[in-house]
C-alpha cells in the first residue's frame, strides 16, 4: 500500500505528534511534509502530490478560505482549529464543518475525521467528473452534428478543403487540441506505403508541422499502427510510456498525447486522422474517440481515391521517400 502523503500547515507540534501517533496505531504508512503559511503550502502542492492536506484555521498570510479555493478542486482539504470542547470543556482541536473533536488521550480520534474528509472529498470529485463528461457528451454530439452539415455540404474540392478546415478548427476549440490533421497512404503495388500530409489546424502558439512525406519506417510505433488500422481500430500514444530512446518522433513536435483513427479498413486503408495534446499527458474518453472515429468516416474521399492521388502515389514510388 502506497504511503499516505500529508501536506500540514500551521499546526502545533503537539497535535501533529497526536496525528502521527493515531496513523501509526491505525497501521497507516504516511509522509508528512509540514509548512507554516499559505504561500508555503502553495509551493509544496506545485513541487509534489498529496492525499490530504490539514490546515489550521488561524494562518499567518491569510485567510484559510483561499487556500482551500486554491487547492480545494486537486485534493481534499481539512481545516482544524483550537479550542474547548463544548462539552467536556477539555482542549481540543475541532475539525470546521463536522462533529468531531479530538483530544490528547485518544490516538485513534483522528482515522475517522481522516477517513470521512477524504471520502466526502473523493464523493464530491466523483460527482463533478460525471457532470463534466455529461456536459462533454452533449458538447460532442452538437460537435458530430455540426461536421456532418460541414463535411456533406461540399461540391467541390476546394470547397471541401475549406469545410474539412472549418470542421477541425471546431474541433480543436472545442476538444481543447494543439492539433488536428488527416494523412492519406499512399500505397504501393509491392504493398509498401508512404504517408502524406493532407490537412492540418494547429492551436494558437503551437508550432504548425512541415508538409511532409513519411518513411512508416522511421516512426517507432508504426507496425503496431499498420496493425491497428487494418482491423479498424483507434490508436493512442502518450510520451511518458515510451522508453527515453523512443521519444524522438513525438518529441520533435513537442506531442505529450495523440490519437489516431484509421480510415478505411483491412491492408489497403485510406489513412488515418489524428488529434494532438501538446501541453498535458492525456487519457483520450470513450467520447472523444467516438467523435474522432465518427468524423474521420465523414471525411472527403478525394483525399485518398482521386486520379490526382494515384499519380502522386506513382511519383513518390519513382524516387526516395
Amino acid at each position: 500500500m502506497k504511503p499516505l502523503k500529508l501536506l500540514i500547515v500551521a499546526m502545533n507540534e503537539q497535535w501533529l505528534n497526536l496525528l502521527e501517533e493515531s496513523l501509526t496505531n491505525a497501521g497507516y504508512h504516511f509522509q508528512i511534509r509540514q509548512v507554516n503559511s499559505k504561500q508555503a503550502a502553495i509551493k509544496a502542492f506545485r513541487e509534489s502530490k498529496y492525499d490530504l492536506l490539514i490546515s489550521n484555521y488561524a494562518l499567518p498570510d491569510g485567510a484559510i478560505s483561499d487556500l482551500a479555493t486554491v487547492l480545494g478542486s486537486q485534493l481534499p482539504c481539512m481545516v482544524v482549529s483550537e479550542g474547548q470542547c463544548p462539552v467536556s470543556s477539555e482542549k481540543v482541536l475541532a475539525i470546521q464543518d463536522s462533529n468531531y473533536y479530538i483530544n490528547c488521550y485518544s490516538r485513534l480520534d483522528w482515522i475517522p475525521a481522516l477517513e470521512n474528509t477524504i471520502e466526502k472529498w473523493q464523493s464530491n470529485a466523483r460527482q463533478d467528473i460525471n457532470a463534466h463528461l455529461r456536459n462533454h457528451d452533449s458538447l460532442y454530439k452538437k460537435s458530430l452534428n455540426r461536421c456532418v452539415e460541414l463535411l456533406s455540404g461540399a461540391s467541390t474540392q476546394k470547397e471541401a478543403d475549406a469545410l474539412t478546415t472549418e470542421a477541425f478548427e471546431m474541433l480543436l476549440e472545442v476538444m481543447d487540441l494543439s492539433r488536428i490533421y488527416l494523412c492519406s497512404a499512399l500505397h504501393a503495388p509491392d504493398n509498401t506505403f508512404v504517408i502524406r500530409q493532407m490537412i492540418e489546424v494547429s492551436a494558437a502558439g503551437v508550432a504548425a508541422k512541415m508538409l511532409f512525406t513519411e518513411n512508416p519506417k522511421e516512426i517507432p510505433f508504426f507496425d503496431h499502427w499498420t496493425k491497428s488500422f487494418e482491423q479498424g481500430h483507434t490508436v493512442s500514444e502518450r510520451l511518458d510510456a515510451f522508453p527515453a530512446t523512443e521519444r524522438q518522433w513525438l518529441g520533435r513536435h513537442g506531442i505529450q498525447s495523440l490519437m489516431a483513427a484509421p480510415i478505411g479498413r483491412g491492408t489497403k486503408w485510406l489513412g488515418y486522422m489524428a488529434i494532438e495534446d501538446n501541453l498535458n499527458i492525456r487519457e483520450w474518453t470513450p467520447a472523444e474517440t467516438e467523435l474522432i472515429v465518427a468524423v474521420a468516416n465523414l471525411l472527403p474521399q478525394h483525399y485518398f481515391l482521386t486520379s490526382k492521388s494515384s499519380r502522386i502515389e506513382t511519383e513518390l514510388f519513382a524516387s526516395p521517400v
